[in-house]
């Protein structure tokens, strides 16, 4: 099994997070769409029970833009996936890797999406502390324009 382990979803959580990015970036935040079951498209808020939240933040690390895609489920689990045009990495948490060589807090880099890297993030909860580490990471690629910033902090949040 994958992230969540056969947890429910975490709309709460999810909302948190969505609600640190507005707090965090303020207009940098551009759209929020929500997704209510797996593989239907992003749309407008219509009720509680979202699946993921889809933030479309600017500037971006080499475009103009970019989005993060935001999942949390009830064990604990998080999946903050970003992309632009030509770039995508993935902050996580999956709890199933405890059995596994792969790291329960781990990273995939824009190299190698597969790969299983530590997280420069070094705590579980809450998603608010949670999403402003993420946040850190990405502004410090925004900064100087150079994805390989991305993960590569200390002691975060």
């Amino acid at each position: 099994m994958g992230m969540g382990n056969g947890s429910p979803i975490d709309s709460e959580a999810i909302d948190e997070s969505v609600e640190q990015i507005r707090q965090q970036l303020g207009n940098g935040v551009v759209k929020v769409r929500y997704r209510y079951q797996k593989g239907h498209p992003f749309k407008q808020r219509e009720g509680e029970d979202i699946r993921a939240a889809r933030v479309t933040v600017t500037p971006g690390i080499h475009e103009r833009g970019g989005y993060l895609d935001i999942q949390w489920w009830e064990n604990g689990d998080y999946k903050y996936h970003y992309r632009e045009d030509g770039l995508e990495f993935r902050f996580g948490r999956e709890g199933a890797n405890e059995t596994t060589s792969k790291p329960v807090r781990h990273f995939h880099p824009p190299s190698d999406l597969d790969a299983h890297r530590q997280s420069c993030i070094g705590i579980e909860r809450p998603p608010t502390l949670v999403t402003i580490a993420v946040l850190k990471t990405w502004w410090a690629a925004v900064r100087r324009g150079d994805e390989s910033l991305v993960n590569a902090q200390n002691g975060l949040p």
